[in-house]
């Protein structure tokens, strides 16, 4: 069973991606949090938990990295944590020797500096492109990333369909939906070294992955 470390395991999606790796037989969460408070939350459901600060160096978070197969960074805060710790969690898993990583980025950040970038980008200038400079660090390196991309969250129950592809108009995403394709992509090779968009659509999670 392979172990998948969810950094972010307390926000609102690292939640999701945590209850439904717990759901899958070939998995085993472990909850990362940002401290020791949040720790109880998930061990006394029987969850195992760490504290994974992406504020933290790269050496105390690669410490926290024993035993871990796979990472899965749902991360957000402003430039030190969106580029300065998804960097240090890259680099951790590097010298850790954990190759598989999957980024919850946001849905068009890869056209910030073209023209199809979206009027929320020039609002929050900063927070967008520190999510862009990590996606293209990410893309760059020699992990074998997934990037899944998407936009305007909610909380409504998941529907197992999507809609994947380079750029998209940008409609609502159930967060339950964002964390299933996070799942599937980890069982999925076919996701790897791949960044795509991703919103509630007409397509099963695992049809839609098979066609990137």
């Amino acid at each position: 069973m392979k172990k998948i470390l969810v950094v972010g395991a307390h926000g609102q999606t690292g939640q999701q991606v945590v209850s439904q790796l717990t759901q899958n037989d070939n998995m085993q969460p472990i909850a990362g949090v940002r401290n020791q408070s949040q720790v109880k939350e998930f061990t006394d459901q029987g969850i195992e938990a760490r504290v994974v600060d992406a504020r933290q160096s790269v050496n105390d978070i690669k410490q926290q990295l024993t035993g871990v197969d796979a990472i899965v960074i749902s991360i957000a805060g402003g430039w030190m944590i969106d580029l300065d710790g998804k960097v240090k969690l890259y680099q951790a898993a590097e010298q850790a020797g954990i190759k598989r990583v999957v980024l919850v980025s946001a849905g068009a950040i890869q056209h910030f500096h073209d023209e199809k970038k979206l009027p929320w980008m020039d609002q929050w200038a900063e927070y967008s492109a520190a999510m862009y400079y990590a996606d293209l660090i990410l893309l760059n390196s020699n992990l074998d990333y997934t990037i899944v991309r998407p936009e305007n969250l909610t909380n409504e129950v998941g529907t197992g369909k999507v809609t994947i592809g380079d750029y998209l108009p940008h409609n609502y995403t159930r967060r339950a939906n964002v964390a299933a394709v996070i799942v599937a992509s980890l069982e999925d090779d076919n996701t790897i070294r791949k960044a795509f968009d991703v919103e509630d659509g007409s397509t099963p999670i695992e049809d839609a992955l098979k066609q990137l």
